[in-house]
């Protein structure tokens, strides 16, 4: 159907009724004297009775069309709604997704950056995780957040954790100066905070995604230090935190390989507590056992973070020297040496422990890590009938 007048004629429409009225003003005249001689003869209002049903009428229809525009009014906001709810329902899915697939060290975070910023539509975003050691404050977590920008967000940090203690739920996090937190709990255990920006303020809406995704974030972080706590603890040895032999036979055939292609060197040193089954037969096995985990903690102090160290097996440790020549390696020997020597147990005064070292780097192109540790051991036993309390090499032309 054509329309020949629509909202924007107003004025026209305004002539056509006049034009109409000034027409038909006999007619309509005519119409209001018989209306005044039916008044008059059966004694009745028409006029009057007729124009309040005419207005009624009128206003009734204005009512009707204002109802009409405000449900389609309702409807476009609830049909803007609902297809908001399904856009972060997809994200939510595709969320859980890529966090399901994250299993590898790191991952959770690359998954992280990709993800949370799409929640917080593009606002400043950070995450701080902790776990018995402390917070994490690494790049890989607050971004381009470095030095005292770091700090105040620990400290933000530290505060909406301080009021989630007080609530039981808190699904549209809180607000902790200009960011909204958002905890990361796990049951009772909370493994860190999420926070965004609020410039502008999230809607109540974006709340409830940010914090529906922060929830799945939290499971997934919680599962990764979980896993990494089994893995830790079925590759160290309780008693001196120290990997096992398993692992550094593991270990070392990597780095063998891996100076294979490369051309880099790797060494070893063998480490044996001197005189241990004395210490045990005279301070019993508890001084000996106090005596190990001091040695473990001490070559922590002196070994580079790259540097992996190993409980060989009884009072015998190993350890993995990447890129390191044999120059060096006989360098962090006498580091060790001098560092275990100035050992004082707490348990005995009268322990003075000492060790004998044997270093051995491969050879070029090696790849038994076997033939690497049998060449130190056999330097570590040519230590202690030098005198022990020192450190030997094994000769750098040995084919083993």
């Amino acid at each position: 159907m054509i329309r020949l007048i629509d909202r924007n004629d107003t004025s026209l429409a305004v002539a056509l009724v006049a034009g109409a009225l000034v027409m038909f003003q006999r007619p309509l005249r005519t119409a209001i004297d018989l209306a005044h001689d039916l008044d008059v003869r059966y004694k009745v209002d028409l006029v009057p009775g007729l124009t309040v049903l005419v207005g009624a009428y009128a206003f009734h229809q204005y009512r009707k069309r204002q109802q009409a525009r405000a449900a389609v009014a309702a409807a476009q906001a609830e049909a803007a709604l609902e297809r908001a709810r399904a856009e972060d329902l997809e994200r939510l899915v595709a969320f859980g997704r890529a966090l399901g697939g994250a299993l590898e060290s790191g991952a959770i975070r690359q998954v992280f950056w990709r993800h949370l910023p799409t929640f917080a539509r593009d606002r400043e975003v950070w995450m701080l995780t902790r776990d018995a050691d402390g917070w994490d404050r690494s790049a890989s977590e607050l971004g381009q957040l470095t030095g005292p920008a770091a700090d105040r967000i620990e400290t933000v940090a530290v505060e909406a954790l301080d009021v989630m203690s007080a609530y039981a739920s808190m699904p549209y996090g809180v607000a902790i100066q200009e960011y909204r937190c958002f905890p990361m709990m796990v049951g009772d255990t909370a493994v860190g905070v999420v926070g965004v920006r609020e410039v502008p303020a999230l809607s109540a809406a974006e709340q409830s995604a940010m914090g529906a995704a922060v929830a799945l974030l939290a499971i997934a972080v919680r599962n990764e230090q979980l896993l990494a706590q089994t893995r830790d603890s079925s590759v160290r040895d309780g008693l001196t935190g120290c990997f096992n032999r398993a692992y550094a036979i593991e270990t070392l055939s990597k780095e063998l390989r891996r100076a294979s292609r490369t051309g880099h060197p790797v060494a070893v040193l063998m480490i044996d507590i001197d005189e241990f089954k004395a210490v045990n037969d005279r301070f019993g096995h508890l001084s000996g056992d106090a005596l190990l985990t001091a040695v473990g903690a001490r070559l922590a102090t002196v070994l580079r973070t790259s540097d992996v160290k190993c409980r060989y097996g009884g009072d015998e440790f190993l350890v993995i020297l990447p890129d390191t020549p044999i120059g060096g390696a006989e360098h962090v020997a006498a580091a060790v040496t001098h560092a275990v020597a100035d050992l004082v147990l707490p348990e005995s005064d009268e322990v003075s422990p000492t060790v004998s070292l044997g270093v051995a780097a491969a050879l070029p192109g090696e790849q038994d890590a076997h033939a690497v540790i049998a060449r130190a051991d056999e330097a570590l036993y040519r230590a202690k009938r030098e005198g022990r309390n020192r450190f030997a090499a094994a000769p750098l032309a040995h084919a083993g």
